[in-house]
């Protein structure tokens, strides 16, 4: 699994360009090798009704600030705000397309890492529960379910993941699903 997602990446170590005048940002896809599986980090982001993700579960991610020199950076400071992790001794392994929220005027950046020491993330203002999911649970197609979503008015149905009573969906489903395709289809 973890050869695969090496092998799909390889050579894709900087973001796809987008010619998007829209506002970027970058999320932490964070993988530790386990119990002969892969882990899958994700946060279950707190309540807030300035964040159009508020109670949603994420990745570590963000906004890109002035500050960060590059949307690797915004990746990286993100990680280490929300849940404690430097991922400047971890291993990179590649980004994978930006996405477009459909909520959020923005393109974001999945950058996507394999952590090489053990780590103990912890909760923040932004992330309020921290879980680990086995790529084996999201590679199974049985597992792939759908959800009704509020969107302007009506009523649409979106694919979704549902791990221990957490509803995986909207840009994080996304990002998952190129995962589990660039590992299903690596040479």
């Amino acid at each position: 699994m973890l050869d695969a997602l090496r092998r799909s990446l390889a050579g894709q170590h900087e973001p796809f360009r987008s010619d998007s005048k829209k506002p970027r940002g970058a999320v932490a896809v964070l993988f530790k090798a386990e119990a002969d599986d892969l882990w899958l980090l994700m946060i279950k982001r707190s309540e807030n009704p300035r964040d159009p993700w508020s109670g949603q579960m994420a990745f570590p991610g963000g906004h890109a600030d002035p500050q960060d020199q590059a949307l690797f950076d915004t990746a990286a400071r993100e990680a280490l705000e929300e849940v404690g992790i430097n991922l400047h001794n971890q291993e990179f392994l590649g980004c994978l397309q930006s996405v477009q929220p459909k909520n959020a005027p923005m393109v974001v950046t999945p950058f996507l890492f394999l952590l090489l020491t053990e780590v103990h993330p912890t909760t923040s203002r932004e992330a309020k529960e921290i879980l680990w999911i086995p790529m084996s649970f999201l590679l199974n197609p049985k597992n792939v379910s759908s959800i009704k979503v509020p969107i302007d008015r009506k009523e649409v149905s979106m694919g979704c993941y549902v791990y221990l009573d957490h509803i995986i969906w909207g840009m994080s489903f996304r990002i998952i699903r190129e995962i589990v395709s660039k590992i299903t289809s690596a040479p």
